[in-house]
This record gives C-alpha cells, structure tokens and sequence, in this order.
C-alpha cells in the first residue's frame, strides 16, 4: 500500500494554481438524523447530508495577485454565488497520486505580514455539491 507525502500538494482554484501553497485541509463529514424512541437500548441515527469545507495556508505571491483578489469574499471579482472548481492534489499532480475534485465558494480571506516573516494569507471554504476522490490519470 502506498503512503504519501505533502511537500508536493497543489490546489488549482479555477483554471489558476496556487503557486505557494504551505498547507491545506478539506474536511468531509456526514451529518446524522437521530431516529431514537421510547423503549429503545441503543440510539438509533439515519444518516442525513454530506457536507464539506476545508482551508489552504499560502503565502502571498505577485503571480496568484489575480487568483487571491478573486477569492475575497464580496470584492467586485465575487458574488454571493460565486462558485469555483476546486482540485486538491494532496501529494502533488503525479499519475496514480490521489486527487479530490468539488466546487466551493470562500468564505473567508486573511492575510498576514510580520516584521522577519513572510507575507501569507488563509483562505477558507465551503463545498457545494459533492466532492469526489479519484487518482490522476
């Protein structure tokens, strides 16, 4: 069985690579709708809607200028329904490497600048629709 490693991750918002990607989460979880009733021993769940969101850690770089301006929620490049494609590739782009593929709509954007630092930014999102895990080919 394969292990992977992160050093290689990307993520491509749209038809734009992150160039300078330090980390990112996706979270998946499905909700659950509690059927217990009385006389019961055990509660009992049905399971409800899957829904997901995540977050990458970058560093600001003057190539993403465009692609970051477009992530910040309410800025003239953005909707409250502007939706973009997402692909993750936790362990970089190679053929067999896993890839997670859905649609998200941030919903946040910081930045952060120090005296003897880089200047980096958060983006954080939420999935619409499903996501979907597959291999590169």
């Amino acid at each position: 069985m394969a292990t992977y490693t992160g050093q290689d991750g990307v993520i491509t918002i749209g038809s734009n690579t992150a160039a300078e990607v330090t980390a990112f989460s996706i979270d998946h979880t499905t909700n659950t709708i509690e059927k217990t009733s009385m006389g019961d021993v055990y509660r009992e769940y049905f399971a409800g809607l899957n829904e997901w969101a995540g977050s990458a850690d970058i560093y600001i770089a003057s190539e993403d200028a465009t692609l970051w301006a477009n992530c910040i929620p309410g800025s003239s490049a953005t909707t409250a329904s502007s939706a973009y494609a997402l692909t993750a590739y936790p362990s970089g782009n190679a053929t067999t490497n896993p890839k997670l593929v859905g649609n998200i709509i941030v919903t946040g954007f910081s930045v952060s600048s120090e005296l003897e630092g880089m200047v980096s930014g958060s983006i954080s999102f939420q999935g619409t629709g499903p996501l979907t895990m597959s291999q590169v080919s």
